[in-house]
């Protein structure tokens, strides 16, 4: 596995966790800084899980013997 597969699947993650922790309807409810945190936040966890991807990937490639990168 090389570095572009990782981070096609930690992209992959994002996407997937971002339209899981909440429904795209909300975009639409967007008015002030307050209702945009409704949007930030699953923005955030998304991030945070394809980083996790991402780390997962590289070390179950690294424990394989194949360099990531």
């Amino acid at each position: 596995m090389d570095g572009k597969e990782i981070l096609k699947r930690a992209g992959k993650t994002f996407v997937q966790a971002f339209i899981a922790s909440f429904g795209i309807d909300r975009l639409t409810e967007i008015t002030d800084l307050e209702s945009a945190k409704v949007v930030l936040y699953p923005m955030l966890i998304s991030c945070v899980a394809a980083g996790v991807s991402a780390a997962w990937n590289m070390l179950t490639s690294y424990i394989k013997g194949k360099e990531a990168w």
